[in-house]
């Protein structure tokens, strides 16, 4: 995230979990997300500490789940509510124009530089739509602009299936992709112009496709490329999720404590995907972490997710990244 952001991760060799959870209190403490809650009906109490504020916050913010409240949103072949599909509800136009101003407060929109321009690593997080292809594209222009190159660029994808809903936006880039690890495939030779030239290793269980994963690794112009495909840490249930996914990679890789990593994602995951990195990797494996996200414009009607009910949305789930930070280290 950007210097001056809330949510910044404090380096390694500080007190990261107190200045982190001082960060968090600071977010909960916007005057904008206040204000967010008294438009839905709610004055937040006063008085409370950041760990019962943040429970407060978690247990209001069910209303903001759109995902979870509205039936059409579920994509059956995908098999879970897709955030694409969301609509407005019963939304007021007031509580519109302060969600998406309380989005840029708190960080939502508005990260799209990064805090450094020297970087170990750049992952690129995979997601539906255009997001594997514009966060490929983001990751380039990083590059580009910072005429630093890292040790690798790796995107993280899974084997999770194109949804019906995502296929109008995917077939303009991707349109022989069954796989999201086919589309980041597709963007590799889009953005970083990677021939069918590769190493790969891989582990194929016939019985389980979530326990399999997969290493591509390409050279473009003394640029080190990757995407893989990690296994799920609880396979009978789910496929990989963003966890398994940055874990596989330290397991893969093994790189150095203190390394500088920067992960590239949509704006209005930036404070969610961030705290999530933070508290599953960055302070377990003592690495220097930041996060930016593309410019909405770029995926245009396409990509969407930038209408008021998609903030709501993700800053519930900032909320509940938030839960689960100050319940793993408070």
């Amino acid at each position: 995230m950007s210097k001056d952001s809330i949510l910044t991760c404090p380096p390694v060799g500080t007190k990261r979990v107190e200045q982190i959870t001082v960060n968090i209190g600071k977010w909960l403490s916007t005057p904008g997300l206040h204000e967010l809650a008294n438009l839905f009906g709610t004055d937040v109490p006063e008085g409370l500490d950041c760990r019962r504020l943040s429970q407060w916050f978690l247990e209001f913010s069910d209303i903001w789940d759109f995902r979870g409240h509205q039936e059409r949103s579920f994509d059956k072949k995908v098999g879970e509510g897709a955030r694409w599909l969301l609509d407005s509800g019963e939304l007021t136009e007031k509580q519109k124009e302060t969600a998406l101003l309380a989005a840029s407060e708190l960080g939502l929109i508005g990260n799209s530089i990064p805090a450094r321009s020297d970087y170990d690593y750049i992952w690129v997080l995979g997601g539906a739509k255009l997001s594997c292809l514009l966060r490929s594209r983001l990751a380039k222009q990083t590059i580009e602009s910072t005429g630093q190159t890292p040790k690798a660029v790796v995107m993280l994808a899974s084997m999770r299936q194109i949804g019906d809903s995502e296929r109008m936006a995917t077939d303009t880039y991707a349109p022989e992709a069954v796989t999201e690890f086919d589309l980041f495939v597709a963007a590799a030779e889009k953005e970083f112009g990677v021939g069918e030239s590769f190493t790969e290793d891989r582990y194929d269980d016939a019985s389980n496709i979530n326990s399999s994963w997969i290493v591509q690794k390409y050279l473009k112009d003394n640029l080190n490329i990757y995407i893989i495909a990690a296994p799920s840490s609880d396979p009978e249930k789910r496929r990989a999720n963003s966890a398994d996914t940055y874990e596989f990679f330290f397991d893969y890789f093994k790189i150095e404590e203190s390394s500088e990593v920067l992960l590239t994602t949509s704006q209005i995951y930036v404070p969610y995907q961030h705290l999530e990195a933070i508290r599953t990797i960055a302070i377990p494996h003592q690495i220097n972490f930041d996060t930016i996200g593309f410019d909405p414009a770029w995926g245009g009607t396409l990509q969407g997710m930038n209408e008021p009910q998609n903030y709501l949305q993700e800053i519930r789930s900032t909320i509940q990244a938030i839960d689960r930070f100050l319940t793993q280290y408070n």
